[in-house]
């Protein structure tokens, strides 16, 4: 695998971080309604929402230059007695297109989940690709007893404890920062002009 490093994202990053998140993610969203990608948005928002996790934005590279980035906020599970466990949430995790399917979302994914796990972190659960996450250890969040706020369980909603037993013990309803339900086209759009111009990515009908 290319040899990769980690380090924590610094302040004269953002611009990079966002830009390379933008590239990430503007051929890859549902048609949804949505003009654009909202994503690079999201990691701007993310930097001073409640939960962001400083210690865990971490970018990776090659050769000096950022090819890859995650993020990470706490969460919360619930349960029915109304007791609150804190775990994490990640993402987006971006890799530039032309640096995608040579292992560096992975290596970023187990770099962050060895540095979280010395945080005292017990594990995180997140929305993904049912055929990409599992590959770093995630499951289904309903084997362990966690399901959506709605009390939902889906094959894209996933958890992963950090250490044997870390997730004994903690089922409910699993509640993230509410900057990921918040962002509107319309801010997206003007926060889009902070870049180089892109043609808005329609993606055909399935």
């Amino acid at each position: 695998m290319t040899n990769i490093t980690f380090r924590l994202e610094t302040h004269a990053d953002r611009y990079a971080v966002e830009a390379l998140t933008r590239e990430a993610f503007w051929k890859f969203w549902e048609t949804d309604g949505r003009v654009i990608c909202d994503e690079h948005l999201l990691v701007n928002k993310l930097r001073t929402a409640q939960g962001y996790v400083p210690e865990l934005n971490f970018v990776a590279e090659i050769d000096g230059k950022i090819v890859g980035h995650i993020i990470y906020s706490k969460s919360k599970v619930v349960d029915g007695e109304k007791n609150e466990h804190e775990l994490l949430t990640f993402g987006p995790l971006s890799v530039l297109p032309k640096e995608q399917k040579k292992g560096i979302g992975q290596a970023l994914m187990r770099h962050s989940f060895a540095e979280a796990k010395k945080l005292g972190y017990r594990g995180a659960v997140i929305y993904g690709h049912p055929k990409y996450y599992p590959r770093v250890g995630f499951r289904r969040a309903a084997e362990f007893g966690i399901t959506t706020p709605e009390g939902e369980a889906h094959d894209y909603f996933m958890a992963l404890p950090f250490y044997l037993g870390a997730l004994d013990g903690i089922s409910g309803k699993h509640y993230i920062d509410a900057v990921y339900w918040e962002l509107t086209q319309k801010d997206a759009l003007e926060f889009d002009k902070k870049f180089p111009y892109k043609e808005p990515h329609i993606l055909a009908a399935q």
